[in-house]
């Protein structure tokens, strides 16, 4: 465990006064003729930053972890509703319109009309069930959904 901050500035400043005093001790003895001032700036110095760049270098590194705003339908809920709810959420951030959700729809809009009709969308009976409104999402151009359109579209379906 990391000492505070003031603990450590202290045993720095303590290790800067020993460092002073035995390279005073050193130059008067090699009769050097030290300026004491002088020495003591450069030694508070060089402690500052070595306190600074060591203080710099421990800290940890990012945090990696992000905080959930909102609680997630992926944890722990239905894999497929997770996939889903996946698909929309891009097709919604997406910058450009992607083709995705619309053919999830139109795979969606075959199997409910296999199931419960045992008819397909390109079958005239399916054409029928299907309605005008779903068919130009499903057969025309890609586009951008908004959520209107695809609730409008997912009831649709759910109607069929």
């Amino acid at each position: 465990m990391p000492s505070p901050p003031s603990r450590r500035w202290w045993r720095r400043a303590g290790a800067g006064v020993l460092t002073f005093a035995v390279l005073e001790v050193v130059l008067v003895l090699a009769d050097t003729g030290p300026d004491a001032v002088r020495l003591a700036l450069l030694v508070a110095t060089c402690v500052g930053v070595l306190g600074l760049v060591l203080d710099t270098l421990s800290e940890g590194g990012p945090s990696w972890t992000v905080e959930v705003e909102r609680p997630s339908v992926r944890e722990g809920g239905d894999p497929r509703l997770a996939r889903y709810v996946n698909l929309i959420e891009a097709h919604l951030a997406a910058r450009s319109a992607d083709g995705a959700l619309r053919d999830r729809l139109a795979t969606l809009t075959d199997q409910v009309l296999r199931q419960r009709y045992g008819v397909h969308r390109a079958d005239p009976r399916g054409e029928a069930l299907v309605g005008p409104d779903l068919a130009a999402v499903l057969d025309g151009p890609v586009r951008r959904l908004s959520p209107a359109d695809i609730d409008r579209c997912l009831t649709r379906i759910e109607e069929l």
